[in-house]
């Protein structure tokens, strides 16, 4: 990508945060040894009111270092913590980090060079899910699998440098002008944020590009129960992006949804029905075993004890996912649920 010039542009870097304590310190220290040049980059952390102590920890960095701000987010989603840093930005370009990720030292210094040398409007890398234990091991290599829910930040390819055009990218490198002029994030939107921005942007003739010797190491769920209530989340307000943006939609956004529908469906007739009970035997059935078969040839020979839990975190994923798309239809028709639904705010 080559070296810091001095005509690089000034930088203010925006990050969302909400009970991040275990990841923050590491995430926001990652920051501050970025090889860009610090008199030319400002930190601002956008806090949703996090209940544990996360802004102690920003607070007590801030106080080593004068280009860290640290801002209050009272609606505590991400999309208005994001606005909100926004607002208050200095920078020419605008660059979103993740308080739950790790970037490599030269990640700012790559993705600025890299949409000068598109023209991009919008630039990123390609995410690698890590965590330590079984669990987090399981749900990290489920990213991976071919049936799996992963989006393009996840399927950049090799290590082997490729810059190439998507539809959505992870975080974000805007210019500060061009991402106020498309309407910045929709605060509507509790997740999936990205998603609906990244779409506004093609709308209006926008391009975005990834490449993919640009890694950033993901920290993953660390409990189903996590892993499934972050899908159903993301099923959740697909709906709501697709009822904003129709020409979005494809078959993909809605297999799990009519998958779990149909399981549902068989369920609720068993009881009556020997046609249901022989239809959810298949369905269930042959559901397991195309699960079971594309982990076994994803696992074989390296990593044969993760397949049991790679295919829980593959049935958590797919019905989250489809579960909560289901209910954001629900919710399309009967309303919101109440604000204070885990479903109407942000989660970790």
């Amino acid at each position: 990508m080559g070296r810091v010039t001095d005509d690089l542009p000034f930088v203010s870097v925006i990050i969302p945060v909400f009970n991040e304590e275990p990841f923050i310190e590491q995430s926001l220290r990652a920051v501050l040894k970025q090889d860009y040049p610090s008199e030319r980059l400002e930190i601002i952390v956008a806090d949703g009111a996090s209940t544990d102590r996360t802004r102690d920890i920003v607070v007590s960095i801030q106080s080593e270092h004068a280009n860290v701000r640290l801002i209050y987010n009272p609606d505590r989603i991400v999309s208005a913590g994001l606005n909100r840093a926004l607002a208050g930005a200095n920078g020419e370009i605008i660059v979103r980090l993740d308080g739950h990720c790790e970037y490599p030292t030269d990640y700012i210094r790559k993705v600025v060079q890299l949409r000068q040398r598109t023209g991009a409007d919008n630039v990123g890398g390609v995410l690698e899910p890590i965590g330590v234990g079984y669990v987090q091991e399981a749900v990290g290599a489920a990213y991976y699998s071919p049936v799996g829910i992963g989006g393009a930040a996840l399927k950049g390819g090799g290590k082997m440098e490729s810059v190439h055009e998507v539809d959505a990218v992870h975080g974000g490198c805007w210019r500060r002008e061009r991402l106020r002029e498309v309407g910045g994030f929709d605060e509507e939107m509790v997740r999936n944020q990205d998603d609906e921005l990244s779409f506004r942007l093609r709308k209006a003739s926008g391009r975005i590009f990834q490449c993919s010797s640009i890694r950033v190491k993901y920290h993953v769920r660390d409990s189903f129960k996590k892993l499934f209530m972050q899908f159903a989340q993301y099923g959740y307000w697909k709906v709501r992006v697709v009822q904003k943006h129709p020409r979005q939609a494809s078959a993909r956004h809605f297999i799990p949804a009519g998958f779990v529908l149909l399981v549902l469906l068989t369920i609720l007739f068993a009881s009556f029905s020997t046609y249901a009970r022989y239809g959810f035997g298949i369905l269930a059935g042959g559901y397991l075993s195309a699960l079971a078969l594309a982990t076994l040839v994803q696992v074989w020979p390296t990593e044969k004890k993760l397949w049991p839990g790679i295919m829980l975190a593959l049935v958590t994923m797919h019905f989250g996912y489809g579960g909560g798309f289901i209910l954001g239809w629900l919710r399309a028709w009967a309303g919101p649920l109440p604000s204070d639904s885990i479903f109407e705010r942000t989660t970790r």
